[in-house]
Order: structure tokens, then C-alpha cells, then sequence
């Protein structure tokens, strides 16, 4: 398996750090996925800012 480096803003570095943090939380996906049902039922739900 080759390996290949990728640059990245630090900024978006960050970002993907946070995403893959919610991610592994268990408790945090349940949540996100409870906010996807509840926006298919017509729940208005928050909207977050990044």
C-alpha cells in the first residue's frame, strides 16, 4: 500500500478533526441521526453555524 501525502489548510484540517471526533462518539451520531428524523417529519430543528 503506497502512501501519498495531501496539503490542506489548517483551518480545513481542523474541521476534518472535529468531524471525525463526532463521529467516533457514539452518543453524538445517535444524536445526528434522531435530527435526520426529526427533519423528515417536518421537525424544524437548529441550524449550526461553522
Amino acid at each position: 500500500m503506497d502512501t501519498e501525502t495531501v496539503c490542506i489548510s489548517k483551518v480545513e484540517y481542523e474541521l476534518l478533526l472535529e468531524e471525525v471526533g463526532i463521529l467516533r462518539n457514539p452518543k453524538m451520531v445517535e444524536a445526528v441521526e434522531e435530527s435526520d428524523k426529526a427533519k423528515a417529519k417536518g421537525v424544524k430543528t437548529w441550524k449550526l453555524k461553522v
